[in-house]
C-alpha cells in the first residue's frame, strides 16, 4: 500500500470531502451578501482554498476569484479548473493564510471546512489582521466550522465517498497536545481504492482549537470587524442559540 500526502493528492481530496452541496452553499453565500453586506460584490477571495469548490460556480454568477493557499499541487489543480472564458477573472496565490499581505482589496472573504489553521493566539490574531487589510470597509468573512462548539476531546469522523472507479474512505480525529494552549493534531487518513490499487494518504496538523466566546471577544477587541451572527449547518433559519445540536457552523464577520 503506498503512503503519501493529503495535499500532494488534490483528486482524491476533492472527492473525500465532495459530500458538500456546492449549488446549496453558494446561494447561502449570495443570500448572506443580499443581507448583510454594505457593499457591492464583485470580487471574492477564499483562504485555503485548496481544490476550490466553489470556484467554477462562482465563476458562472460572474464573481472574480482569488484563492490562496501554501500547497501548490492544490493551487495547480485548481487552475486546470478554469476555462478561457474565466481565465481573466481567476488568481491563485501561493501564501500563508496566517501572514499575508495582497494587492487590492476584497468585496467578500471565505474560509471552509474548518480550514483555519493556526498554532497559537498571535497566529490567529494575525489570520485576522491580515483578512481585515485586504476586505473593503462594510464587506464580509464568512467562516465554516473554523470555532469549536463543541470539545475536541475524543472526536472522529468517518466517511466514504465515490466517483467513477476510485473509492475514498477519510477518517479524522483529534488529539490534545497541550491543554493550557488548547493545541490540538488533527489528523486526517484517506484509504483509497483507485482501479484496484490501494494507497494509504496521511496529514497531520497541528490546531488552535477556538471556542466561541474567546472568538467573539477576539472579534470585539481587535476592532477591526463587526460580529453579525452566527448560523448552523449553512442556514440562515438556523440561529446558534435556538438549536441544540449544532453542525457545519457558519459565522459571518463585517469589516468595519
Amino acid at each position: 500500500m503506498n503512503m503519501s500526502k493529503l495535499y500532494d493528492n488534490p483528486q482524491y481530496y476533492e472527492i473525500a470531502f465532495s459530500f458538500r452541496n456546492i449549488r446549496k452553499e453558494t446561494n447561502i453565500m449570495e443570500g448572506c451578501i443580499t443581507r448583510f453586506s454594505k457593499i457591492p460584490v464583485k470580487s471574492v477571495l477564499e483562504i485555503g482554498c485548496g481544490n476550490s469548490p466553489h470556484l467554477v460556480e462562482l465563476l458562472k454568477r460572474g464573481y472574480r476569484y482569488t484563492g490562496i493557499d501554501l500547497s501548490r499541487k492544490m493551487l495547480e489543480y485548481s487552475q486546470k479548473k478554469v476555462g478561457g472564458e474565466f481565465l481573466n477573472r481567476v488568481k491563485f496565490i501561493k501564501a500563508n493564510m496566517n501572514n499575508f499581505t495582497l494587492a487590492g482589496k476584497f468585496d467578500f472573504a471565505f474560509i471552509l471546512l474548518g480550514s483555519l489553521y493556526a498554532s497559537n493566539s498571535s497566529e490567529l490574531q494575525s489570520h485576522f489582521t491580515s483578512v481585515a487589510k485586504c476586505l473593503k470597509p462594510g464587506g464580509l468573512y464568512l467562516l465554516d466550522w473554523c470555532v469549536n462548539f463543541n470539545p475536541l476531546t475524543n472526536t472522529k469522523q468517518k466517511w466514504t465517498m465515490k466517483k467513477g472507479d476510485i473509492t475514498v474512505k477519510t477518517a479524522v480525529s483529534y488529539k490534545l497536545i497541550n491543554p493550557v494552549n488548547q493545541l490540538y493534531e488533527e489528523e486526517i487518513v484517506l484509504n483509497v481504492i483507485d482501479k484496484g490499487k490501494k494507497k494509504r494518504i496521511i496529514e497531520r496538523e497541528r490546531k488552535i482549537a477556538i471556542y466561541p466566546q474567546e472568538f467573539f471577544c477576539l472579534i470585539k477587541n481587535m476592532k477591526r470587524f463587526k460580529f453579525i451572527g452566527w448560523w448552523n449547518n449553512w442556514d440562515l433559519d438556523q440561529r446558534l442559540d435556538r438549536v441544540l445540536k449544532i453542525s457545519r457552523p457558519i459565522i459571518i464577520l463585517q469589516r468595519i
